[in-house]
């Protein structure tokens, strides 16, 4: 399941996390916790989505797979049959109820609208009848992860079929590129492999949960607010470069300013605060000795 679950957010392809989390949208920061995540829906029978894309994809207009979600009023089973020439060819999965997800894995192209380039591939396909439009060519889909549980039905969300076949794979990517490609120079960063973590329950500590939170909706954080969290996701693994695309959200963002800091304090393999430094400065929204990882996050992540 492991390798299904890694598959679902191609950490192969680009820089896979941080990426939104369920439908309240908060954030898987790495894979380790992507990972503990998907084992726990999976061991207790729970409901766990993901973002199809990643920041790093979205932000920079970059698509390594097109989703399409098909529901039917009719029995599922007779949707998979009717689609089932599709379904070997493309990454499948059972939502769990009455529906499919299908996911167009793709080389990494930068595309200009998501929208058209997926109707497109619809329309190739023969599925532009069956899928919601509403969603098509969302850069922010949340979908379900596979081996998760549906919420009102209790069915396992199943995997059909692993993979999308190579050289469809490789017609669509070629075909996007020429129809929809963004005429500029980029380049593709392949992400670097994480240090093994150990994060409680598998959840960043609640006062970087915190401090994310007002960081991805765009707020001023402090300077000290800044450290704490740089600190954090340089001991999760993250480079400068990765951890930058967290903090292009504030107001005052300097890419080069932030990339500065970022190497700065992985240079020095800097510390977040301590439990009692860190409520000194209003970054934690605990009470004292109440949070799992007291007396300090940094015995967590050497």
């Amino acid at each position: 399941m492991k390798a299904e679950w890694l598959k679902h957010v191609r950490t192969h392809l680009v820089i896979a996390f941080p990426r939104d989390r369920g439908l309240y949208r908060r954030k898987f920061i790495s894979q380790e916790q992507y990972l503990t995540a998907c084992d726990y829906a999976y061991r207790n029978g729970l409901e766990l989505f993901t973002s199809v894309l990643s920041d790093y994809e979205i932000k920079n207009q970059i698509v390594t797979c097109i989703f399409y979600d098909i529901d039917v009023d009719y029995d599922v089973l007779d949707l998979i049959n009717k689609l089932q020439p599709i379904i070997e060819k493309v990454r499948t999965v059972y939502s769990g109820r009455r529906g499919l997800h299908l996911y167009i894995d793709l080389k990494p192209v930068k595309v200009y609208d998501l929208r058209k380039a997926s109707k497109h591939v619809a329309e190739i396909l023969g599925i532009i009848d069956l899928v919601d439009k509403q969603v098509l060519g969302d850069w922010r889909r949340i979908s379900r992860v596979p081996y998760s549980y549906h919420g009102a039905t209790g069915n396992m969300c199943t995997v059909l079929n692993g993979t999308t076949d190579t050289e469809l794979s490789k017609m669509l990517s070629e075909m996007l590129s020429m129809k929809y490609k963004v005429k500029e120079n980029y380049e593709i960063y392949t992400p670097l492999q994480p240090p093994e973590i150990v994060l409680v329950n598998g959840e960043p500590p609640p006062c970087i949960t915190f401090l994310l939170g007002q960081l991805m909706s765009g707020q001023h954080l402090t300077h000290a607010a800044r450290l704490h969290v740089g600190s954090f996701l340089m001991k999760i693994g993250l480079t400068p470069e990765e951890a930058c695309i967290i903090f292009s959200k504030v107001p005052d963002f300097s890419q080069e300013y932030t990339l500065y800091q970022l190497r700065w304090l992985r240079d020095r393999n800097y510390n977040m605060y301590s439990c009692v430094r860190a409520k000194e400065y209003g970054l934690c929204p605990l009470p004292m000795n109440t949070c799992k990882y007291y007396p300090t996050p940094n015995s967590f992540f050497m």
